[in-house]
This record gives C-alpha cells, structure tokens and sequence, in this order.
C-alpha cells in the first residue's frame, strides 16, 4: 500500500517537471510568443491610425482655409480702401470747390456794385475803377491757384501750348513764329488749363522778299 502512494507521488512529480520544462523551452515559448505579437501587429494595422499621407492631405487642407481667409481679409480690406479713398478725394474736391465758389461770389458782388454806378454823372469812372477792380480779383484768384499765362507773341509756334487759328504775313516776325494772340492760354505749373489761340506768321510778304 505504501509502495503505491510512492509511484503516484513519483509520476505527479515528473508531470510537474514536463509541464515546468515545456514552459521554459525556448523553441515552444518563441513560438507562442510569436503567435502573440503578430496577432497584435495585424490588430493595429487594422485600426484607424493616421498614415503620413493623411496627416500631409489634412494640413494641406488647413494652410488652404488660412489662406482662403486671409485672401477674403485682404479682399475686404482693399475694397475698404477704395471706398475711404473715394470719399476722402470727393470731399477734397467740394472743398476746392467752395473756396472757388466763395471768390466768385465776391466777384458777382463787385459786378453789380459796377453796374450799379453805369447811369450817374460819374458812372463812367466808377463803372472803370469797378472792372479794373473784378480783373485785379480774377487775377489774384489765378495767381493763388498757380495759373499762370502762356506766353504767346514773339514765341516759336508750339503745339504743345498754342492752337494756331490763322496763318498771316509780318514783317515784325519770322515765319513760324506767333504773331498775333486771339486768345490768352492758361496753365496750372506745367499742366496746360486751356491753350493759346494765335496767328502764326509767314514772314514777310512776296513784294519785300524781292
């Protein structure tokens, strides 16, 4: 009875050993343990983990929208500015205007303080000093505003300031040169306001040539 209590104690013991050994060769756990991890790896090749190409399209997609944005910012922006800036030159021109405006005003006035003296004893001299007075006032007004007059007589003809309205024979002036000024031109610096009407000369007659 003793003896068989020994070889069942005997025979649990080595099945202990073989499954201890079997836990610890190599060949079994390598392979287990393979198992394991390709299990693993082929679970998070599955899963929604983003590739490179995903992140490079996603940040594509924002420096878009960044761009997008600031393109509609600029857009505002500049359409702003069109809109400030024309305003801002409309008031610069009613303003300009005003100032002319006023002058002219105080010519009319003197106009009619003119007129007004036309039928005295004296009326001939008041109506004089009356429109040497409203020249003076056109003058002074041109003169602030930098308008100056074309030089027009003795001048070789220029096309550039002068419009030629006839063509005449001088013995003052050579050919090609203004003889007579029908009408005065004006310019604002070097800006033409309105040019000169002249005569032009063609020299001296046939009958003096000779």
């Amino acid at each position: 009875m003793f003896q068989k209590n020994d070889d069942y104690s005997r025979d649990e013991n080595e099945g202990r050993e073989g499954v201890e050994n079997k836990q610890d060769d190599p060949a079994i756990t390598a392979d287990d343990d393979g198992d394991k991890e390709i299990n693993i790896t082929e679970g998070s090749d599955s899963g929604e983990a983003n590739t490179p190409d995903d992140v490079s399209e996603q940040e594509a997609k924002d420096e878009v929208e960044v761009e997008s944005d600031r393109f509609l910012r600029l857009a505002a922006e500049f359409d702003n500015y069109k809109k400030r800036t024309a305003r801002e030159f409309g008031e610069v021109v009613r303003r300009a205007n005003e100032r002319l405006l006023r002058s002219l005003v105080e010519i009319v006035d003197n106009f009619e303080r003119a007129r007004s003296h036309d039928g005295d004893e004296n009326g001939g001299d008041a109506y004089r000093k009356g429109v040497d007075l409203i020249y003076n006032q056109l003058a002074d007004i041109l003169k602030k505003e930098q308008v100056t007059v074309i030089e027009a007589i003795g001048q070789p003809f220029d096309p550039n300031y002068h419009e030629a309205m006839m063509q005449s024979e001088s013995d003052e002036y050579d050919e090609g040169i203004v003889c007579l000024e029908i009408q005065k031109g004006y310019k604002i610096d070097d800006k033409v306001l309105r040019h000169a009407r002249v005569g032009v000369s063609k020299g001296a007659p046939e009958s003096k040539k000779e």
